[in-house]
């Protein structure tokens, strides 16, 4: 007997053929789909279903997450808070429940499209003929019963994450019975038990990894975060922030204050689609000016893949932001500055400049060599930006260490963070310094410069570019 996935009677058959569906079939009962009364009602559930299948279709599942299905679906920025702003998810439940709608209204379709639950990458399920013309036949609830029960009865390669390029040969279906919930319960707890242990040993692997494989930052971190009378600090650098907020009272005429600003109404209505859902709808928005409060989400990313390789080569550090920094800092303590150097007003007034300089939106390089450019430009194509990073190990005055791991953008400071934080690409680097200084000793100051490929404001490749020891190493 073969089990009906959507409303579980069960059929006379023992052995049924489905052939993958094509692209251009999907694609078609797509449009159906969105032709349809539960979708033509819905711009944001018809825009994000679209968005999923042609991103699975494309072989491109992999971006379907949350966070970047919120930038590039919903216009939210790259460091939006996921927990508090949960549009994607109840967007997608939505999609699902339309879903359902549909095919309780249309359920003679040879083909099953579905969202499951926890994930983003639709399935993509061919229907036979007896089983989607059964009278009465309900849509497909979406429930972990009904979605084990659909994976064994279709049985085809479609719930792999990219969408399989020609379709496979057709699979056989084998005769099965309702599945109970008892047995689906205890399935699951096998799995996150299994899923628990698999964690459990990442983790240790990654805490067990022999502090060996890092020696080499000795050399590249020299001083910094080694035990001892002269402590280093990680500093955040604070970029001035732009804030568009909607308020239900009107707030200080402009020119009353300096970090308040009234916005017009005509611009309103163009920047609403920026602003949270609700506040969109105030009826009064004002820009907020702030300078002390925020930092880059590729900061914050730097800040913690450095940590790990401080732990990992036994040394530590404490966290602050930039905006705290004076000379006595400086003189006293080596310091690690994350963030572009020209927001940096400690960074601009104590460190001399060297060959690489950071400005707004481009790397100048004072010396360029035999195929080197002489300034490296962020540029943006689509949703793929071009950033450049530096990676800048120097000296104060006062003679204390200082490393700036910047990029023009915070997406690119995250990508030069994840570049220094990872052993395998910078030992190549700590291999180059060496071979230049020969028997002398380590240098304590020199640049990498690094270009970064970002997608949808996540960093995908890092390439280490120019490599420059910028001080005269003693005998």
């Amino acid at each position: 007997m073969l089990t009906n996935p959507y409303s579980h009677e069960e059929v006379e058959a023992t052995e049924v053929s489905l052939p993958d569906p094509t692209d251009a079939e999907i694609r078609e009962h797509l449009q159906v789909i969105l032709a349809s009364d539960q979708f033509a009602s819905s711009r944001r559930a018809s825009e994000l279903l679209q968005h999923l299948v042609e991103r699975t279709l494309a072989g491109d599942a992999a971006s379907l997450k949350e966070r970047l299905l919120g930038v590039e679906i919903f216009h939210r920025r790259s460091d939006y808070n996921t927990g508090t702003d949960a549009i994607v998810r109840v967007t997608a439940n939505d999609v699902r429940r339309r879903l359902n709608q549909f095919y309780s209204t249309h359920p003679d379709q040879s083909l099953l499209l579905s969202l499951p639950l926890g994930s983003y990458v639709p399935d993509f399920l061919p229907m036979s003929p007896r089983t989607s013309n059964l009278p009465g036949a309900a849509a497909p609830h979406l429930s972990l019963e009904t979605s084990v029960v659909q994976l064994i009865a279709s049985a085809t390669p479609n719930h792999l994450a990219t969408h399989s390029k020609p379709p496979a040969e057709p699979t056989t279906v084998v005769a099965i019975g309702k599945i109970k919930p008892q047995l689906l319960y205890i399935f699951g707890l096998v799995l996150a038990v299994a899923l628990g242990w698999a964690m459990r040993a990442e983790v240790r692997s990654h805490g067990a990894l022999p502090n060996s494989d890092y020696s080499f930052y000795g050399d590249l971190l020299g001083p910094i975060g080694l035990p001892g009378a002269t402590k280093t600090e990680i500093a955040l650098t604070n970029p001035h922030v732009l804030l568009y907020l909607g308020l239900k009272a009107p707030g200080p005429s402009l020119g009353t204050s300096p970090k308040d600003l009234p916005v017009p109404a005509d611009m309103a209505a163009v920047l609403n689609s920026s602003a949270n859902d609700s506040q969109a709808d105030f009826p009064y928005h004002h820009f907020f000016v702030d300078q002390d409060n925020y930092t880059g989400m590729g900061e914050a990313k730097a800040a913690f893949g450095l940590a790990k390789t401080l732990v990992a080569t036994g040394r530590d550090a404490q966290l602050t932001e930039e905006r705290f920094l004076n000379w006595e800092n400086g003189r006293q303590e080596h310091l690690v500055i994350l963030g572009a150097p020209h927001e940096s007003k400690f960074v601009q007034d104590t460190l001399s400049e060297a060959n690489f300089t950071i400005g707004y939106d481009s790397i100048h390089n004072a010396h360029p060599l035999p195929g080197e450019q002489t300034d490296y430009v962020k540029s943006h194509i689509d949703n793929v930006m071009e950033d450049y990073g530096l990676i800048w190990m120097t000296q104060s005055p006062s003679g204390t260490r200082v490393l700036v791991l910047a990029g023009l953008s915070s997406p690119g400071t995250a990508g030069v963070g994840e570049f220094f934080s990872d052993p395998e690409r910078m030992k190549a680097v700590h291999q180059q310094l060496r071979a230049a200084v020969g028997e002398k000793a380590f240098p304590d100051s020199w640049q990498v410069l690094v270009r970064i490929e970002a997608r949808q404001d996540v960093p995908v490749s890092v390439t280490p570019i120019a490599i420059r020891i910028t001080r005269s190493t003693p005998n």
